[in-house]
């Protein structure tokens, strides 16, 4: 019986030291792929354990801004690199990699779609940022009365 035990305690450690160095190739695997493995807290963790993926604007999959209009989708771009602004090509870009249609005249289509949304904000003369993001440009507006004032 002791045999036994001991057979199966010697197993199980073995089988311990191959999850150890399972894990740590899966975390470099996942590292490679962009994922970021499932949080260990309760409430941070993903109901169906499943890995989330993190998109940068160098790798955006195909079909990230399926179904969504130009602002919703460069919003989502935005919101992924917060404080970062981003230039209108560099949206469209973006827009290219994953697949969505730009159509002709992307850039002015583009530009007027952010430019009449008061949740974008244009800065440096050439990039686009959250509104958000710029508070004293809202109030130099709000001051100017180019935009009623935020409650």
């Amino acid at each position: 019986m002791a045999d036994n035990t001991n057979n199966a305690l010697q197993l199980l450690e073995d089988f311990r030291r191959e999850r150890d160095d399972l894990n740590l190739v899966i975390k470099a695997l996942e590292k490679k792929l962009g994922i970021i493995a499932a949080a260990k807290d309760s409430e941070t963790a993903n109901p169906d354990n499943s890995p989330r993926v993190t998109v940068s604007i160098d790798n955006i999959p195909v079909g990230f801004f399926h179904n969504m209009s130009q602002a919703a989708a460069a919003e989502k771009l935005l919101r992924m690199n917060s404080g970062h602004p981003l230039t209108t090509h560099e949206i469209l870009e973006a827009f290219r990699k994953s697949g969505m249609s730009t159509g002709n005249h992307a850039v002015t289509v583009l530009y007027t779609a952010l430019k009449r949304s008061p949740k974008f904000e244009r800065v440096a003369g050439k990039a686009w940022g959250m509104s958000e993001w710029y508070p004293e440009k809202r109030r130099k507006k709000e001051e100017q009365g180019e935009v009623a004032p935020s409650t």
